[in-house]
């Protein structure tokens, strides 16, 4: 009898997955390169930080972007509340807005 190697067996996989990561975070940081050049605007036209309609938009169209590729559109939900609850901290940063010390 062989013995079965994991590492052998998982390696293709997890060099495919390594390959996804980079993609994924390379792109979240062009997305929050974007969210830096909104919070200018933002700033440029004393506009809020947080708009919450352009959130709910955000979360609802992943949400079924989520069931068009067979996620789970809660998950994806949640991922995304994250992003956009850290995007917020970087466009108040950048506005000098003060809303979030006291939420």
């Amino acid at each position: 009898m062989t013995q079965i190697n994991a590492e052998d067996i998982l390696k293709p996989f997890r060099t495919e997955i390594d390959s996804l990561d980079n993609d994924i975070v390379a792109l979240i940081g062009e997305r929050f390169r974007i969210v830096k050049l909104v919070g200018e605007a933002k700033a440029l036209h004393a506009l809020s930080p947080v708009q919450p309609k352009r959130m709910d938009e955000v979360l609802d169209r992943v949400a079924d972007l989520a069931k068009q590729n067979d996620l789970d559109p809660q998950f994806i939900r949640n991922l995304y509340a994250m992003m956009i609850d850290h995007a917020h901290t970087l466009e108040f940063d950048i506005t000098g807005d003060q809303q979030e010390a006291e939420e």
